[in-house]
């Protein structure tokens, strides 16, 4: 039989003491139960703290793609048929771009955003 079982009144007795009845539960079985309790929590809390951390990524990555295109249109706007201002233009786009997937990448993990 294990443990838990006969901790919290398993087995032959089914939790009944002598005379039929159900016994109260011991500060230990108590004390098994708040620290279950509080495991449960602290990985409900925990599993809501990802959620959020996921739904703001994917926030903050639509936003950033869309940043990024409107960088490259704006930089594709500024340079017109000029190739030597789209040559100057090209690295800063490319830049903020790799900057943008960095920061989103980081996000959460303790470095970045």
């Amino acid at each position: 039989m294990s443990n838990d079982l006969m901790l919290f009144g398993g087995g032959d007795q089914g939790g009944r003491g002598r005379r039929g009845e159900v016994a109260r539960p011991t500060r230990r079985q108590r004390a098994a139960v708040e620290r279950a309790d509080i495991e449960l929590f602290g990985l409900v809390s925990a599993g809501k703290q990802e959620e959020v951390k996921a739904i703001f990524r994917k926030r903050l990555t639509e936003d950033a793609m869309q940043d990024v295109t409107d960088v490259a249109g704006l930089a594709r706007e500024l340079a017109g048929n000029d190739q030597y201002i789209a040559s100057l233009l090209i690295p800063i786009v490319q830049e903020y771009a790799r900057t943008t997937t960095r920061d989103i990448r980081d996000f959460g993990r303790g470095r970045g955003l």
